[in-house]
């Protein structure tokens, strides 16, 4: 065991020492530098530009960036990615014919929250798929996996190998657009969604019916009834109710497709629809954009769906976390009375937190972070106030960090919520 694990920490090693060695090529011929140079603008000796661990420090990292005119994260997504033979599938005893076996254990698996065996079962069933459309789906489902266990990087490059693939149907094709416009989302690429989402409609209006179409559609309804959502901003609102009332058809015709597909018995049921659960409250929401009158109901009924007790069953938590975004912004609209205000905003900001270390949902994450940080420093609890850094709070700001790119513009201000910074044990 020990020398195969020695084995692949030489192998690791020395792919990183090779993409290393790939990267300072390219940026010498692209600057026409010497080697010299090279060094130079590395900040290294000219005999001392590869570690011997191939993983370079930072400092070269971004001189790397700069000298290629690239930016960081390109340049660390090369120098990391797997080789072609390790995302190759070890030999088993798998068959074509095991392929909707396969396929509907990684749902099941995900669903049970066993999304390493759920990526697993995705894998091998694209390592048996005879027909590119087979090889797209199981890319789809393991992206489902890794989106679920709160790795949206990881969800995302697996939609794009998928969209890649040459002679996939239609319908997967535009179901596959579609899971990559809710990522970008979750991600806070609002604009982004509305147009791949806008693009997946126009295309299923004049294509062959199918219930993957169908989930297609009202997955994009959904996405794109989520960005218009969030456009609309808390102060001054009033010149967005049409945009409210987009969204709002929106979350109907998502509504209305989900529940026919629920209907028709080809099996969409929860591993699929959860987002159902959702819809009423979202639409509370926007509803109370459109009508001030129906606003005290709204914030009343919100706030008793986030006080529910807990429950395990599906969708419901979930349900709890959009009801408590929608109950924030509802009203940070409506609400005079500021202490009353704060008060629900805590409860949200809880909720959220709550629900964001339960699932890794880094979406939700970063909406408690951004509720937090406001009621804390309109009560002017930063510096002051500052909470010690637990376990619990660390991993929710590395993972709302590490997965949600729109949250780093913030970093600062998140991690000066715990001035008390805490730390490891020595």
């Amino acid at each position: 065991m020990k020398e195969e694990v020695d084995s692949r920490e030489f192998d690791r090693e020395a792919l990183a020492r090779e993409r290393l060695e790939e990267l300072q090529a390219l940026a010498r011929t692209y600057r026409n530098w010497s080697v010299k140079e090279l060094a130079i603008a590395l900040g290294r000796q000219p005999g001392r530009l590869i570690p011997d661990s191939g993983m370079p420090k930072i400092d070269v990292v971004v001189g790397l960036a700069k000298a290629l005119d690239w930016p960081i994260e390109a340049v660390v997504d090369h120098l990391m990615k797997p080789s072609a033979r390790q995302t190759t599938v070890p030999k088993s005893a798998d068959k074509p014919s095991d392929y909707a076996s396969l396929f509907n254990e990684s749902l099941q698996k995900r669903m049970d929250r066993d999304y390493f065996g759920a990526i697993r079962c995705a894998v091998r069933a694209g390592a048996v798929a005879d027909n590119p459309t087979r090889r797209a789906a199981a890319w789809s489902i393991e992206s489902d996996a890794h989106e679920a266990s709160g790795s949206y990087q990881e969800a995302l490059r697996c939609l794009q190998f998928a969209s890649q693939i040459e002679g996939v149907a239609l319908d997967w094709r535009l179901l596959i657009d579609t899971k990559i416009a809710n990522v970008l989302f979750m991600q806070g690429a609002g604009t982004q969604v509305i147009g791949i989402a806008s693009s997946v409609l126009d295309y299923a209006a004049n294509a062959e019916q199918t219930h993957v179409l169908d989930l297609a559609r009202s997955l994009a309804h959904w996405a794109r009834a989520h960005a218009l959502r969030a456009s609309i901003p808390t102060r001054g609102f009033e010149a967005w109710k049409s945009i409210a009332a987009n969204a709002r058809a929106d979350f109907e015709a998502s509504r209305a497709i989900a529940l026919q597909l629920q209907a028709s018995g080809a099996g969409y049921g929860d591993k699929n629809l959860t987002y159902l659960t959702a819809i009423d409250v979202l639409m509370m929401e926007l509803q109370a954009v459109g009508s001030a009158e129906i606003a005290s109901f709204s914030v009343d009924h919100l706030i008793s769906v986030v006080r529910e007790g807990g429950t395990s069953a599906l969708g419901v938590s979930e349900r709890k976390a959009w009801a408590s975004l929608a109950l924030a912004n509802t009203a940070k609209r409506y609400l005079a009375d500021e202490m009353q205000l704060w008060g629900i905003l805590e409860l949200c900001s809880a909720a959220l937190k709550a629900h964001a270390l339960a699932t890794s949902n880094w979406y939700f994450g970063h909406r408690h972070l951004e509720l937090d940080g406001e009621r804390r420093r309109r009560l002017g609890f930063i510096g002051l106030g500052a909470k010690a850094l637990g376990p619990a709070d660390a991993r929710l700001i590395a993972g709302v960090l590490g997965h949600v790119p729109s949250s780093r513009i913030r970093a600062d201000e998140f991690l000066e919520l715990y001035g008390n910074r805490g730390g490891g044990q020595g």
